[in-house]
């Protein structure tokens, strides 16, 4: 098997190597582990499968986040994102005029900003249906919950298909379903106390607060790594085949070691020829 590739980032001191979200690698106990233009082969310990959860605000059209996540975090890694969204828990008639509506008619929640999506780019507004008009004291009920990244304030002007309005208290809440937006990263800087992140596409407007989470990988190294700072570097790991001459190594429990034993020794054999040759020549040259 050749050498895997993949971009990482290790601190000097630091002995996690942090692998990039567009990969995943493959890694046992003991893999050779090659750090950028590093001739020191580092061996892998362990492998980790991490999620990176971290709550933002919003700074013009940055995330940022507490802490320095620069070497965790790269460029084109995936991230998800989630804000708070509300829907409508329930809904209560505010003395309004009642002419000119029928029972049972339909109305839509006016204010606030709706949450949108790929499938309704204009969001989806609270849908209440009204009953009982006779009565004198109409009941509203809720046909559909909205959802919202800003809800409306009370009291809320409800409108129907004609444009009659009527008043009604709507209590918000938590939305149960949640919108969860995939972005890839642009950039990332550190300031000095949080990290800035900056994505692919914008998040809605309105969203002021949220979560991200990024799934990803990190090799634990055999050693401390002394070298400078590596941020989103090309590495490259390997575990069937020794690093620099290629001699194939004997894994846990093989099937078949005579096999794996006598390819090795025939590789070293056909190195030894070649430096017994050159070492002829060499002597030659000398005489």
């Amino acid at each position: 098997m050749k050498p895997e590739t993949f971009f990482g980032s290790i601190e000097k001191g630091k002995d996690k190597l942090y692998v990039s979200s567009t990969r995943t690698i493959a890694c046992v106990n003991g893999a050779f582990v090659k750090l950028a233009n590093n001739d020191i082969f580092y061996r892998a310990e362990s492998l980790e499968e991490l999620n990176i959860k971290r709550k933002f605000s919003i700074f013009k059209e940055s995330l940022l986040i507490k802490g320095n996540f620069v070497h965790k975090l790269f460029v084109n890694d995936m991230v998800s994102v989630t804000f708070p969204e509300y829907e409508a828990e329930s809904v209560k008639f505010v003395s309004s005029p009642l002419s000119n509506i029928t029972e049972d008619e339909t109305f839509f929640a006016q204010g606030g900003v709706p949450s949108s999506s790929p499938s309704n780019l204009t969001g989806k507004y609270a849908e209440i249906k009204i009953k009982n008009i006779d009565s004198g004291t109409p009941t509203l009920t809720i046909v559909d919950a909205g959802k919202y990244i800003i809800p409306p304030t009370n009291p809320v002007t409800l409108m129907n298909e004609e444009g009659t309005t009527i008043n009604a208290d709507i209590e918000f809440d938590l939305s149960s379903n949640a919108s969860i937006l995939e972005r890839d990263i642009t950039d990332v800087e550190f300031n000095g106390e949080r990290t800035a992140i900056n994505l692919s596409y914008p998040i809605p407007d309105g969203v002021k607060e949220g979560e991200i989470v990024v799934s990803k990988q990190a090799v634990n190294l055999n050693k401390t790594y002394n070298g400078e700072t590596l941020d989103a570097e090309l590495c490259q790991i390997t575990f069937d085949y020794s690093p620099i001459s290629g001699i194939p190594l004997l894994p846990p429990n093989s099937i078949d070691p005579q096999s794996t034993y006598n390819e090795a020794v025939e590789i070293i054999d056909r190195k030894f020829r070649l430096l017994e040759e050159r070492v002829k020549k060499l002597e030659t040259l000398n005489y």
